[in-house]
């Protein structure tokens, strides 16, 4: 049999442990309360975060804006597709979620890409816990709402400091402990170091695409030098520079240059080539310009003036001997002489004849059928064979 003193030990006993237990339980609840806190405000913040990205190009128009005059509400959040359901418009204690934001530096401008959006999200009220801040509840709201959040201290509370002292920011509250803030920044978006899909922001450098292919271009335009060992296009091909290939450049129209088309040095004379149609340039750095012809069957290279070029007319003013010059044939051509009568004088029943000498230049001459030179006149036409 227990005494009654022992009787009254148990139950003081049973009842401190009782008493610490509900202590215990009700932190670990309201524990659980700040958690679910911290982690609701992370999905307005990321919301936030995607409604900037969604609104930067009109949010930067006007260059540096030291207010947004109307930032989002949470209605907006929602409405827009940023935040996927509705959510309270402040925190459990009291008060409401408050987000405001900026455009700067003060010296950026929309044209040069520079500016960027910075953007807080805090309760208007602190958090307290009787009348008295609780700064162990900020923090573990910060805690689970992760790094964007920071929280003021019983020190220095006119200062929010990001979590492991990451970043530091003004308390939009004042000189109070206990303040709850969740930050882009301070001093940039976040999302400026992306290629922005509304083209709000210019690239700052050179890009790769590391061998991936770019579809439905609408327009395509180069300052300097396009490169590339294919171009095919349905439409008009137009440069007001150089466009260099490494192999063709296709158009389902016209290829048209604001100054001139070079041809690569590609091609030889009676040398095999692709496909008929193909142009090529010559290449000995003439500037003779070829063009893949069938001839008897078989694809090759020729000029694309033929097989003859046509180079000078000389006039043969004696039948004595006149001097004709040879063309400087480009890409190994054979220099040729074509002799036409124009008026002579002879025996009715000889023959003419315009005998030449030598194989370019050339010397050329007016016979009769026996040899022997008469008066006359001819024009001698000089060309390139291949």
């Amino acid at each position: 049999m227990f005494s009654i003193v022992e009787m009254v030990v148990v139950l003081v006993a049973a009842a401190l442990m009782t008493t610490v237990a509900i202590k215990e339980d009700a932190a670990k609840r309201r524990a659980q309360v700040m958690t679910a806190e911290g982690q609701n405000e992370a999905v307005i913040n990321s919301a936030l975060s995607d409604w900037v990205t969604n609104n930067y190009a009109t949010l930067t128009a006007g260059g540096p804006v030291a207010v947004v005059a109307n930032p989002p509400t949470l209605n907006d959040l929602f409405t827009q597709g940023n935040l996927k359901q509705p959510h309270a418009p402040g925190p459990f204690w009291g008060g409401a979620y408050v987000i405001s934001m900026s455009v700067g530096p003060a010296t950026c401008t929309a044209s040069n890409g520079d500016c960027h959006v910075t953007y807080v999200m805090y309760p208007s009220k602190p958090l307290t816990r009787g009348g008295v801040p609780d700064i162990v509840g900020a923090s573990q709201i910060a805690q689970a709402g992760g790094n964007a959040f920071g929280y003021s201290k019983t020190q220095n509370a006119g200062t929010i400091t990001g979590l492991n002292g990451a970043w530091t920011a003004t308390n939009p509250l004042g000189n109070v402990p206990a303040a709850i803030l969740a930050t882009n920044g301070p001093t940039s978006d976040g999302n400026s170091v992306y290629i922005r899909r509304d083209g709000a922001l210019t690239w700052t450098g050179d890009q790769n695409v590391n061998h991936v292919s770019l579809h439905n271009v609408h327009d395509l335009d180069a300052e300097g030098t396009v490169s590339a060992a294919n171009v095919g296009a349905t439409g008009a091909v137009a440069a007001s520079g150089a466009v260099a290939a490494g192999t063709s450049v296709t158009a389902g129209t016209t290829v048209t240059a604001g100054t001139t088309i070079g041809m690569g040095s590609v091609g030889w004379p009676r040398t095999a080539c692709p496909a008929v149609n193909a142009m090529a340039g010559a290449s000995d750095g003439s500037g003779l310009i070829l063009s893949c012809q069938k001839l008897s069957g078989v694809l090759q290279w020729m000029p694309v003036g033929g097989q003859k070029l046509w180079y000078g007319y000389t006039s043969i003013l004696s039948g004595a001997g006149t001097y004709v010059p040879n063309p400087e044939c480009p890409a190994g051509g054979t220099p040729g002489i074509v002799v036409s009568g124009q008026s002579m004088y002879t025996d009715p029943t000889a023959t003419i004849n315009y005998p030449t000498s030598g194989t370019g230049p050339w010397t050329v001459y007016i016979t009769d059928g026996s040899g022997a030179i008469i008066d006359g006149r001819a024009v001698a036409s000089t060309f390139c064979s291949y």
